[in-house]
């Protein structure tokens, strides 16, 4: 049975701290763990360049194709899509270049997992695979579904049961080498109470808010500066550039009773070869859109104008549709199969609206909206930070926070005992005002912070006692955290050192 993951996600900076706290550990772990000499390549079918797609990047000094990048990333989708949340975010590292980065790192893993005799056998895999939620019935491993979602996940994307026996490989290779990377780290006591500390101390806090709807109503806007505003602006005042398309739409038909599971996915099979074989077809340089549609039996539609950040209602409002269709050109106006979750689309282009200049009268409401807003903005900050320092003024000659508040003729709001282990997440700025509590020492106020609807600043008016009790009880779960981020800091440390070993060169070349 696998352990329970921890619902908490290890940022950045916590892996950060936690790699400066154990840097020398760190360093002589990886350093036993890559002292091994280095081996052959591994040669996995996912990994041996095979020619296909061109020569796209570099890795141990052998070619990687376009197909094989494309294979392994449409692998990254199907991580996520599974709940196999660590091999992604690890392989990922950062939202910058994530998928690159997966690609890349997944080559580093079954590399180095060879490297160093870690192998799952096909007993674990299994194993792994009945826990997957995807594949289970009432919390049971269900052979029947599992054969109805490999359907769904894996087919769509070219790929076999072998396939997703190699991703849950990927995993549990991950898995032991974190386990060995972090065998012999284990959190001090100071660390363990601190971190009970962070987690389970509650905090008592107060609020003070400025509400940008009080400062709208009493800002008023003078014509002379919204003429002067337009006069400043105008030379980028334009409409929106609108485009129009004629389509096909190939989509399961409309019952009273959806399509589900096998039906469902071979349906979209079905449809999606129907929309490849169409947009082949329309790469001949001589394909007219009505004769091909004429000959395959399906019916040409022809859109609304829209512009790109409104896609029109034929589309059921997919961005994706509508940004194909701002990419499609005079000279290259056919697209390539769209996939919507929902269906298949082929545009092309029929018309392009290009922008024009706005008049004053078409561009004043929006001009009014923007001078009356920037200027309701000012004065709720000028409000806002001549309060708070006139409270803290207050604080420091000896006032208490609620008097200092009456003072200044405004009103504190009463934001609930919260800590990180029961957080208050159902009230209005509650993250942002959680987090910065935790931030402050008792009696200490934050600076003016911006909300969605105006600022805020937060009083810590106490921290409440620890319970010993639940100190004990919870150890053990909060020694599983700290051992999961330690082995996750030192899992990224040493990825680091061997993707360098591994010299990828991504050349993008075709």
């Amino acid at each position: 049975m696998r352990p329970p993951e921890s619902n908490q996600e290890t940022s950045p900076n916590m892996v950060y701290q936690i790699f400066r706290r154990y840097q020398q550990t760190i360093m002589i772990v990886v350093t036993l763990i890559t002292i091994v000499g280095f081996a052959s390549f591994y040669t996995h079918s996912d990994f041996l360049d095979k020619g296909a797609g061109g020569h796209i990047a570099d890795i141990y000094g052998r070619t990687v194709s376009l197909a094989q990048v494309q294979r392994i990333g449409r692998k990254a989708d199907l991580s996520q899509q599974l709940g196999m949340r660590d091999l992604y975010v690890s392989l990922a590292v950062t939202q910058q270049d994530a998928r690159e980065n997966f690609i890349f790192n997944s080559m580093v893993l079954r590399h180095e997992a060879e490297r160093l005799g870690i192998e799952p056998t096909e007993d674990e895999i299994f194993e792994a695979l009945k826990a997957i939620p995807y594949f289970q019935t009432n919390g049971v491993y269900d052979s029947a579904k599992y054969a109805m979602m490999t359907q769904i996940l894996l087919n769509p994307r070219g790929f076999s049961p072998e396939d997703l026996s190699e991703l849950i490989a990927d995993d549990l290779r991950l898995k032991k080498i974190k386990a060995l990377l972090g065998a012999t780290v284990a959190p001090a006591e100071s660390e363990i109470r601190e971190a009970f500390t962070r987690f389970y101390q509650k905090t008592e806090a107060s609020v003070v808010r400025f509400k940008l709807d009080d400062f709208l109503a009493a800002t008023q806007v003078p014509e002379e500066d919204v003429k002067k505003l337009y006069e400043e602006r105008k030379a980028s005042l334009k409409t929106e550039e609108t485009r129009k398309v004629k389509f096909i739409a190939f989509l399961p038909p409309a019952t009273d009773k959806p399509l589900e599971g096998k039906e469902r996915a071979a349906a979209l099979t079905d449809l999606q070869k129907k929309a490849e074989d169409f947009a082949v077809a329309m790469a001949d340089k001589n394909a007219k859109l009505d004769e091909v549609a004429a000959k395959a039996g399906v019916k040409v539609e022809e859109s609304p104008d829209f512009s790109a950040n409104q896609p029109p209602e034929v589309f059921g409002g997919s961005r994706i549709i509508a940004a194909t269709a701002f990419k499609l050109t005079q000279q290259d106006p056919n697209s390539d199969v769209i996939d919507t979750g929902r269906g298949y689309y082929v545009l092309q282009l029929e018309s392009i609206t290009p922008p024009r200049p706005l008049t004053f009268e078409e561009a004043r409401a929006n001009l009014t909206d923007t001078l009356k807003h920037e200027r309701a903005q000012e004065a709720l900050n000028l409000k806002a930070t001549d309060v708070r320092n006139k409270i803290v003024a207050d604080l420091k000659a000896g006032k208490s926070f609620v008097e200092a508040v009456k003072a200044e003729g405004v009103k504190a709001e009463d934001f609930p005992a919260f800590s990180m282990k029961e957080p208050k997440n159902d009230l209005p700025d509650a993250g942002e005002i959680m987090q910065t509590a935790a931030e402050l020492e008792v009696g200490q106020l934050s600076t003016t912070m911006p909300t969605a609807d105006g600022s805020l600043f937060v009083y810590v008016a106490r921290k409440l006692p620890l319970d010993e009790n639940e100190f004990k009880a919870s150890k053990a779960e909060i020694v599983g955290y700290l051992e999961q981020d330690q082995r996750a800091a030192l899992f990224q440390e040493w990825l680091k050192l061997r993707r360098a070993a591994a010299q990828v060169k991504v050349k993008y070349s075709s």
